[in-house]
């Protein structure tokens, strides 16, 4: 690869956007793997340096020889779209010129202080992170990145780590009011958290621990947590890392600014999640269908007095997927069939409103292929079956047939008298002597019948033999 050496040694003197990420004394500097190794030869004794052994040598870290200073949030998710916009600016360049490169990791050889939070909102991978002193930031939120901190890290509000694809140790202490650590490898010497603390892979106080609910599926963070936190109605973690991942301050203790209706409905347009959020005032039935415009799947945020049948109505008839999520006093067989011809899946439907019409409405309109599985047993009968078969592959006929006792070639022999055109549906699924000598006993003589056998010739073929 062709780039511009120096830009191995490009210096950031002055990069402003709007004040909130201005490098101040930070004189970071794009670095080569090969010159890494060569000046730090100790990086590479780490075993997450290169973990899956796939750098090279022309890739590149962000690097900063001595301490550094950083104004605003500083983004370790190098590798996303976003991030790399932000990059650019930082290193003041040509968005064009970081989507031609690799940055693999970051090197701080001495302190880090940054004035917003640092943030690896990226739960499934990330950069190499090594700093080789101490961190003072506002938050820290660590999901897919591996990171090595050397001596201390100091957080106002939050140091948070989730996900069990990220690796974080450090060899000092943490010091923050709060400390959270879900399902990822975090190690550390020694800590210091005077409001709460919660390690799922550590003992927990009792009062710290989540409550599962079984209406969610969630678990729900402990009062002690929530009493803490500046909007109220944040109850899991993954909202809690949503706030974070946006630079948020999130303790009721720093007095975060007040929010508005525009900062609500841009959160809104981003994550349509975070309509349950949104405080009482705020939340109107505006931005209530400005959510719902994005996804049916907001209906459950949306206040139970903004929701009417002819809502209801307007969700299922846009998406037949919307009936999974409609509430109870709101489902009627109509609506039902609206689903069904919208396009949805039994299993969403409840059984109450189940009719050997309803099946073959949604079989018919069905973005995937019928799932016979999904037809309590009392509902399965030969006529079913043989629009089962007509509709699609009839991929589970077999097990439909055994299970109910129903004689399959009979079902077969259905559908092959049903027309000539569906003997696509049994030669290219249900192919068998039997299949052949009734279809060829049927069709002989239509002008049609030679396309089929030229179409399915080499299974045929097999069957002569």
């Amino acid at each position: 690869m062709i780039f511009n050496l120096e830009l191995r040694n490009l210096d950031i003197q002055k990069i402003t956007s709007n004040n909130t990420n201005k490098m101040q004394t930070s004189n970071f500097k794009l670095t080569t793997i090969a010159e890494i190794k060569t000046k730090y030869p100790f990086l590479t004794e780490d075993e997450k340096f290169d973990y899956f052994d796939e750098w090279e040598d022309e890739d590149f870290f962000l690097t900063a020889e001595e301490n550094a200073n950083f104004e605003g949030n500083f983004y370790l998710d190098l590798y996303e779209d976003k991030e790399k916009k932000w990059l650019a600016k930082l290193l003041n360049l040509p968005a064009k010129n970081i989507e031609e490169i690799r940055i693999e990791g970051i090197f701080i050889n001495g302190n880090f202080y940054v004035s917003g939070s640092i943030i690896n909102a990226e739960g499934d991978y990330g950069p190499y992170v090594f700093i080789n002193g101490n961190v003072n930031c506002q938050s820290l939120l660590l999901g897919g990145a591996n990171v090595e901190i050397k001596e201390n890290v100091t957080a106002k509000e939050v140091v948070m780590t989730y996900y069990n694809h990220g690796n974080f140790n450090c060899s000092g202490s943490i010091n923050s009011p709060v400390f959270i650590v879900t399902d990822h490898n975090t190690a550390f010497a020694e800590r210091k958290n005077d409001l709460f603390y919660y390690n799922d892979r550590d003992e927990i106080d009792p009062k710290n621990e989540c409550e599962y609910d079984d209406e969610t599926d969630e678990e729900i963070i402990s009062n002690e947590l929530r009493k803490l936190l500046d909007n109220p109605l944040i109850e899991t973690f993954e909202e809690l890392e949503r706030d974070l991942a946006r630079g948020e301050l999130v303790l009721k203790q720093n007095n975060p600014p007040a929010k508005t209706y525009e900062y609500w409905r841009e959160r809104v347009l981003a994550n349509y999640r975070d309509l349950k959020l949104v405080p009482k005032q705020f939340k109107t039935e505006e931005l209530c269908n400005l959510a719902l415009n994005i996804t049916f799947h907001a209906l459950p945020f949306v206040d139970q007095d903004l929701i009417t049948s002819e809502l209801c109505e307007k969700l299922v008839s846009k998406d037949g997927f919307a009936i999974q999520v409609i509430p109870d006093e709101f489902i009627t067989e109509a609506l039902c069939f609206k689903a069904a011809e919208n396009g949805t899946m039994l299993r969403l439907i409840p059984e109450d409103y189940y009719s050997e019409e309803l099946i073959l409405l949604v079989f018919k309109n069905g973005k995937h292929q019928p799932d016979i599985n999904d037809v309590p047993s009392q509902f399965i009968t030969e006529n079913l079956l043989v629009e089962y078969v007509k509709i699609g592959k009839g991929l589970w006929l077999d097990k439909a047939c055994k299970a109910t006792g129903i004689d399959k070639l009979q079902v077969l022999k259905q559908v092959i008298d049903s027309g000539i055109q569906y003997l696509d549906n049994i030669f290219g699924n249900h192919f068998s002597k039997e299949t052949v000598e009734y279809a060829f006993s049927v069709y002989k003589n239509d002008e049609e019948w030679n396309k089929y056998v030229q179409k399915y010739k080499q299974k045929f073929e097999r069957l002569e033999k």
